[in-house]
């Protein structure tokens, strides 16, 4: 049976164009959402596995480990993609909620599937397997109004380093950092603009360059430790 590559965040944006792209190319992929959305009606129809789990506690991620370990024999690939992004809240409490929320999403769930899993993944011919965080160029180079979604990030990206040590040389652990490639709700017209105005290639990216990174990952066997930014240059000139 063809191993898993398993995505996690694949309800919409970009982690759905990630769990698509992989399809079309002939992975078999098992989508991770937490929330309902077309877009995982959507994978479903293509005939793409999918799996629900909440990252929002210790016990919940443990649970997902436990599924899939119940479940799965071997995996191709652990690709990161589920995030949650909100610029920090002013009033302390309703940040440290904030805090604890990131963390959960993009530090803990990592590392507790990273370190439950490692032993189910398997390369191809005799290769590598893969695991690849989607982290941000916020990592480099912080915006203050995102500090927590940052800092959380920089775990992430911190963590692909010392993954990359530990799992090595059966597993490649790498990163992928996006920019501007698809703008939120939050970013006003404004900021849009101003974002454009820093970014060298003056243009919003689109999921496909995240999607060309990442898959010039798995295909590369002597890869690993390694943050690929995909952001038009634009953490050159970020103020």
């Amino acid at each position: 049976m063809q191993k898993k590559v398993l995505v996690t965040g694949t309800s919409r944006r970009i982690g759905l164009h990630i769990a698509k792209r992989l399809h079309e190319d002939g992975y078999a992929v098992l989508a991770h959402y937490r929330s309902e959305t077309e877009g995982v009606q959507e994978l479903r129809a293509l005939g793409i596995e999918t799996i629900y789990a909440a990252f929002d506690s210790r016990d919940n991620i443990l649970d997902f480990v436990t599924r899939l370990r119940q479940q799965y024999r071997g995996l191709r690939a652990i690709i990161h993609n589920a995030s949650t992004f909100t610029p920090t809240d002013e009033e302390l409490a309703r940040a440290a909620e904030q805090y604890e929320q990131f963390f959960y999403v993009h530090m803990l769930a990592p590392f507790l599937i990273n370190q439950g899993l490692h032993d189910r993944l398997q390369g191809d011919d005799g290769k590598p397997a893969d695991i690849i965080h989607i982290t941000d160029i916020n990592v480099e180079n912080p915006t203050p109004r995102f500090d927590i979604y940052g800092t959380t990030k920089a775990g992430l990206h911190n963590m692909t380093l010392a993954l990359a040590k530990k799992f090595a040389p059966d597993i490649k652990v790498n990163a992928v950092a996006p920019g501007p490639v698809l703008f939120t709700e939050s970013h006003s017209e404004e900021v849009r603009q101003a974002m454009m105005a820093e970014t060298p290639l003056g243009c919003e990216g689109g999921a496909e360059p995240v999607y060309l990174a990442l898959k010039s990952i798995l295909d590369n066997s002597f890869l690993t430790g390694v943050s690929i930014p995909v952001d038009g240059g634009r953490r050159l000139s970020k103020r």
